[in-house]
């Protein structure tokens, strides 16, 4: 069977190991978060407690985007979709 979709590694600058978080504006804290929403986070990051100023790429993608077109304290480009049962009344 043919694989379909992004085959490719995605490209990381950064220790994929270390403890990754981003701080949240709204809630006003850090938060450990995964390699996918680390390297796609717009604002402030770190590694093990030391901040990082690297590139930010487009939500599973090696595409790097231009931070000043989207929200600061937001995942770039992450479309979410719940996949959760919906349930109408009867």
């Amino acid at each position: 069977m043919e694989k379909k979709g992004f085959t490719g590694k995605l490209k990381n600058e950064f220790n994929e190991s270390g403890n990754l978080e981003v701080y949240m504006p709204k809630l006003k804290g850090w938060f450990r978060v995964t390699v996918k929403e680390f390297r796609s986070f717009n604002g402030y990051r770190r590694v093990n407690g030391v901040y990082y100023t690297g590139p930010i790429y487009s939500y599973n993608t090696n595409n790097e985007i231009d931070s000043s077109v989207y929200n600061i304290g937001e995942i770039c480009d992450y479309n979410f979709e719940s996949k959760s049962r919906q349930y109408s009344a009867v």
